[in-house]
């Protein structure tokens, strides 16, 4: 299953257009050979996403924990000794164990170091040999939603909720390579590919 290359339109704010995501087509192209894999999707559920799977063998784990994990890091839950305990709890293994792609989209731009390390680490917990974690995070982009969006699968990439006409937006923390690879220990940076909105493309392998 390849994600179809449309052009992507540019904006100086991330969080409303379709991106093209060449790492995430070529990871998802397996499908088209009829191989089976398990999906997790941090994000809430998206008919579009669950739609654009249908007739490929895989099995799509929603966790709907954006805004939830984002609230813990803000409150410092992620940052301290209870942060294992609370993400056993959020994204729990007898649901979520086994997933040889983990979608992250958008997250890291609303946690702290200590929330991505700790994140990392139960991702780590839930994955297998090869599993590839793959985000987008906003690196080039002047501002993002004040809150984390949801995206979902569209037939020309991703495509995130826009956010509420009102939002004055927040400056990201532009998390460099290096920076996610120190905190993500776990996992090793496969590829990256800077896309054409300000948005950065991530795949880590396990």
């Amino acid at each position: 299953m390849a994600v179809k290359a449309d052009a992507a339109s540019s904006s100086s704010r991330a969080g409303s257009d379709l991106l093209q995501v060449p790492l995430l087509a070529e990871t998802l192209s397996c499908l088209d050979s009829d191989q089976r894999m398990t999906l997790l999707d941090l994000g809430p559920p998206r008919s579009a996403t669950v739609a654009y799977l249908d007739g490929y063998r895989c099995r799509l784990g929603i966790a709907g924990a954006l805004l939830e994990l984002a609230d813990a890091d803000g409150d410092g839950v992620l940052q301290g000794g209870g942060a294992e305990e609370y993400l056993r709890r959020a994204l729990p293994a007898r649901s979520f164990a086994a997933s040889e792609l983990i979608l992250c989209w958008g997250l890291p731009d609303y946690l702290s170091h200590g929330g991505i390390r700790a994140l990392g680490q139960h991702l780590a917990s839930l994955a297998v040999p090869g599993t590839a974690l793959h985000m987008v995070i906003a690196y080039g982009a002047a501002a993002i939603p004040s809150r984390p969006q949801a995206y979902s699968l569209a037939a020309g990439g991703v495509r995130s909720d826009r956010p509420p006409a009102n939002d004055p937006g927040v400056r990201p923390p532009r998390h460099s390579s290096g920076e996610l690879q120190r905190l993500l220990a776990d996992w090793r940076l496969d590829r990256s590919v800077l896309l054409s909105n300000g948005m950065q493309e991530y795949r880590f392998r396990f």
